[in-house]
Parts: structure tokens; C-alpha cells; sequence
């Protein structure tokens, strides 16, 4: 399954990719467990310092500037946590008294500037539209290229040094079938498996093909769930008796597991063309003084 890379501006955090993208902004209150605080609403007075009251709303906006998420409350954060936010809005309000001193600096004047420009590309970012009709139109016309699974097999192994031992335990092993054969399996794999799988009875999971040694992939592929090689597979590492439990094969990823992702790759691509255009209605000369 290819991925799709895009470079994009700090409102998208970074990239998008297919699958998994990586991105966005810290969301509500990911990462922390408890229940909210009951009652509260943007005019709830939570806090006092030296006389002036404090509300909910100015802690919110607060976060909200601070983490770029609008979707950020104090009414739906953890109870146990609000008091810690509550301070870190206080102090930040003592240290704000000494360090407005900094605003009329060249140096404040182009943060502020740069900072402006981010919290707008949030701001649009977070506008832009989609319709379920273009995401679905998205998805179904590249299913192949970004939402395409490739082929898994679920199996166990068992690895020995000797040709004739591991046909010595195939030979136990055949007429055996379901959970006879897979219980006989796993007892041999224990006693008689020189690979670090012996403990779990052999077991390999879910693996691609592709992740294996070519004469492995190719002799797990050819066998059928429920199916064990009836030859030993030789590879560098010795001699396999190949058990396959199951198998997937080539599929695409469900739509609505990937639908957020295309959401968000989409409103980028059209961030970005709205940038550009931006961009190109700036008439720029370049006076480069010539060395």
C-alpha cells in the first residue's frame, strides 16, 4: 500500500499520510481520564486574583490560544485537572505584567506577526468544508493507491537443524486435523523447536509475506488454512514445518476507518490552494544588491 506524503503549513501539524497520517492539534481532553466538572459554564467565576474575578470563558480562550483547538473547555476537561490549568492562566498572568515590557520590540512585533498568520491558517483550516460526495469520490478513486491491504498470514513454525527429524514430525503431525492437529502442533513446536516462537507453541501471529525469507513466504502462501507443509522448508536458518492458522488477503481499508483522514487531507489541499493564491496576488521585486 503506497503512502501519500503532503507538506503542509503549521495548521496541519506537520504532514498527512495514508494510512495512519500523522497531524493535528491536541483534541479535547485526549489523554486524560476522569469526569468533568458539573455546573460549569463560560460566566462561572472560577477563580480570583489580587481582587479581579476569573471565568471560565477567559481560561478557555486561554487554552484554546495556547493549544490551537477551539474545541478545548474546562467544562469538559477532568475535574482533577482544572485547578492546574486555572494556575497555569494565573502565572502566566503575573509574568504577563513584567514581560508586556517586550511588545514594542522589533523582535515581539515579528513573533506576533508570525503568530497571527498561524492561528489564522488554524482558523480556515477549521472552516473549510467537505461534503460527504467528494470524500467518498476521493476514496473510491484511490482505493488501489492509498487504501489497498496487503496479503496477511497468520501461522506457526517449527524449526529444527535436521531434514529427517523435522520429516520425522510431519509424519507425526499428518491425518491430523482442526484442533488435533493444532494441539499436536503446539506440543511438538514446545519440545522439539530450536526458534525463540517454541515458548508460544510456535506462534508467528499475523505477518506479510514479504516480511519472511522468500522460501518461507512462498511455502506458507501455497498452504490453506488448517494446512501444514508436507515437505520440511529449508531457509538459511534451518528446517520449517509450517502450520497456517488463517489468512487474509488483498483488501482495502473500510471506508469510515479512513474518512477522517481524507477529511483532513482534503481541507489541506484546498488550504494550500487558497495560499498560493494569496501568495501570487503579491506583486514582489527583489533588489538584491550584485556582489
Amino acid at each position: 500500500m503506497k503512502k501519500l506524503i503532503i507538506s503542509s503549513m503549521v495548521v496541519t501539524a506537520g504532514l498527512f499520510a495514508f494510512p495512519g497520517m500523522a497531524g493535528g492539534s491536541m483534541q479535547g481532553n485526549a489523554g486524560m481520564i476522569g469526569k468533568p466538572l458539573p455546573g460549569l459554564t463560560d460566566n462561572t467565576v472560577i477563580a480570583e486574583a489580587n481582587g479581579k474575578k476569573i471565568t471560565v470563558k477567559e481560561i478557555n480562550s486561554y487554552l484554546q490560544g495556547i493549544t490551537g483547538d477551539y474545541r478545548i473547555r474546562l467544562q469538559d476537561l477532568p475535574a482533577k485537572h482544572i485547578k492546574k490549568f486555572i494556575q497555569d492562566y494565573v502565572d502566566t498572568l503575573a509574568l504577563y505584567k513584567k514581560a508586556k515590557e517586550i511588545e514594542n520590540t522589533p523582535q515581539f512585533k515579528a513573533a506576533k506577526m508570525k503568530l497571527a498568520v498561524d492561528m489564522w491558517l488554524k482558523d480556515r483550516f477549521n472552516k473549510i468544508k467537505i461534503s460527504d460526495k467528494d470524500v467518498k469520490e476521493f476514496y473510491e478513486k484511490n482505493k488501489d493507491l492509498y487504501f489497498k491491504t496487503t496479503p496477511q498470514i497468520k501461522a506457526r513454525h517449527i524449526l529444527v537443524k535436521d531434514e529427517k527429524e523435522a520429516q520425522k514430525l510431519i509424519n507425526e503431525l499428518k491425518g491430523l486435523k482442526g484442533k488435533a492437529l493444532e494441539d499436536k502442533f503446539i506440543k511438538l513446536a514446545k519440545e522439539y523447536s530450536t526458534g525463540p516462537s517454541k515458548v508460544q507453541g510456535g506462534e508467528l501471529g499475523w505477518f506479510s509475506p514479504k516480511q519472511m525469507v522468500p522460501e518461507f513466504a512462498k511455502a506458507a502462501s501455497e498452504l490453506k488454512p488448517g494446512e501444514i507443509t508436507l515437505k520440511p522448508v529449508k531457509t538459511r536458518f534451518g528446517y520449517h514445518i509450517i502450520l497456517v492458522e488463517d489468512k487474509k488477503d488483498n483488501n482495502y481499508m473500510p471506508f469510515n476507518q479512513v474518512k477522517d483522514q481524507i477529511i483532513a487531507y482534503l481541507k489541506n489541499k484546498k488550504l494550500k490552494q487558497e495560499i498560493e493564491s494569496l501568495k501570487k496576488q503579491e506583486k514582489v521585486k527583489f533588489l538584491i544588491p550584485k556582489n
